[in-house]
């Protein structure tokens, strides 16, 4: 049953027993919903759990699944309705409570989701899962060292727990252990989302390479890679050749690296090497703390003949570029990403012209906005992150969401502000408004979970400030 995998031994064998009091039919609807659901078909799963309810409208585990079933549609709202529905028939059940939590932590209302799995823990001191799944809310709070004390303690009963330990590890980079984080960030290679690459040569252990050839490779988005690629440079130190392998589009920006030896992009096929590294364990393996990491910037310089000269209006006293949208597939985009719409205000201010760096599926908002006289367009023409970043060098001010273009901006060492949300990712850390990875970088910070305006109202004052308005 979906909605009953996290609970204790005991609530297991209840469910068990209470599958066989239902009737045929109904029994019939929830099996077959459990099958479509198990098999990812949602839409089905809902109309069979619909089903069974229709029969059974009183049974409170049947409301729990359809709230699974529909969270995993992101059908909030409905899925919180179940849950509560359940919780109304069936108060003392500590999956319900923790079900509710989860779902009210995806809308933002994290004290709440709070004392959801609080409730579920008085319930079920056994029910490891719920404890978790407090640690992950507190962590969304920022209450970093009461979410990792909770992840401890749920480590004594799950050693080995991959997402525990995951977890673990990014509220560790956020509260600023470096040392302890990225030795935990290993457990990434563990998880379905990365795929684990193996060789023959050894993994390099950061010891002097006297002259032996070092593969890089880069193992995650161009944001990783535009981060983690100034680690090059740190390898290069240790007396060898340094090959990096990184993505296509990024290929002819980074074969400019000081200390780079060679370059190729993913797929190509493998040169000679002696030992190897994924780019994100470098600073695991160089054993660098917040105060040891590299922050030299620029370290990214495009090569001469990219890019094109940037058209610059009569009149104007400060080009900003921007960026509103990250890629919509990573699972943190819901709280990232916002609209064009928030940075048109800075178009209202006289002296200011704005450019779109804006790249994917999102630049039709410029036009579906009427703004295509406020924001002029820049991205269309780049082909690749080289051409990007010699735009970008014409320009006064980066202005984006946190997408690559704040570490490409960061990485050449231009001005860069970065809308963060409530719950960032964990390199731009909690409450500093400043970057210990780029100098010239500030973080401009949502207030409570979804809450964009002061942010942006505080970009424009100091914006009007900078210009003597």
């Amino acid at each position: 049953m979906i909605s009953n995998k996290a609970e204790s031994p005991d609530q297991k064998a209840e469910k068990t027993q209470w599958i066989d009091t239902l009737p045929l039919n109904a029994r019939r609807a929830f099996e077959e919903a459990v099958r479509k659901h198990s098999a990812g078909k949602y839409d089905e799963a809902v109309t069979h759990y619909s089903m069974a309810l229709s029969m059974e409208p009183d049974d409170p585990v049947i409301w729990t699944n359809l709230g699974v079933a529909l969270r995993s549609q992101d059908k909030n709202k409905a899925a919180e309705m179940c849950y509560r529905r359940a919780i109304a028939l069936k108060p003392d059940s500590p999956g319900s409570w923790s079900n509710l939590g989860n779902v009210l932590r995806r809308m933002g209302r994290l004290k709440e989701a709070v004392s959801c799995h609080r409730r579920a823990v008085e319930l079920d001191r056994k029910f490891y899962d719920a404890y978790y799944n407090m640690g992950l809310v507190l962590q969304d709070l920022g209450k970093l060292d009461e979410s990792i004390r909770i992840f401890d303690y749920c480590l004594k009963r799950k050693p080995g727990n991959v997402n525990i330990n995951w977890d673990r590890s990014l509220a560790l980079l956020a509260k600023g252990d470096f040392l302890n984080g990225f030795e935990a960030y290993e457990y990434r290679w563990q998880r379905e989302e990365l795929r684990e690459r193996h060789f023959r040569q050894l993994l390099w252990d950061g010891s002097p390479l006297e002259g032996r050839r070092l593969f890089l490779y880069t193992e995650q988005g161009f944001g990783d890679t535009l981060h983690f690629c100034r680690y090059v440079t740190e390898a290069a130190r240790a007396g060898g050749k340094v090959v990096l392998e990184c993505q296509p589009e990024l290929k002819s920006l980074l074969k400019g690296l000081e200390g780079l030896d060679d370059i190729l992009s993913t797929g190509d096929p493998l040169p000679e090497f002696d030992v190897q590294a994924p780019l994100m364990s470098l600073p695991r393996i160089m054993k660098h703390d917040i105060d040891t990491i590299p922050n030299h910037c620029p370290y990214i310089k495009p090569p001469a003949q990219a890019g094109f000269p940037v058209h610059v209006p009569p009149g104007t006293r400060k080009k900003i570029g921007i960026a509103w949208a990250g890629k919509p597939t990573h699972k943190n985009d819901h709280n990232r990403s916002i609209g064009i719409e928030q940075f048109l205000t800075f178009s209202s201010i006289p002296g200011v012209t704005l450019y779109s760096l804006q790249k994917g599926p999102e630049i039709a908002q410029r036009e579906g906005h009427a703004c295509g006289v406020l924001v002029r367009e820049l991205a269309g023409g780049c082909d690749d992150f080289a051409d990007t970043a010699k735009v970008m060098l014409q320009l006064d001010l980066i202005i984006t969401v946190d997408t690559s273009i704040a570490h490409l901006a960061g990485g050449l060492g231009l001005p860069v502000w970065v809308a963060v949300p409530y719950n960032p990712d964990w390199r731009w850390m909690r409450r500093r408004t400043d970057s210990p990875w780029y100098p010239t970088m500030t973080l401009f910070r949502q207030k409570k979970p979804g809450e964009w305006d002061t942010v942006f109202q505080a970009m424009y004052r100091k914006i009007r400030k900078e210009i003597g308005q």
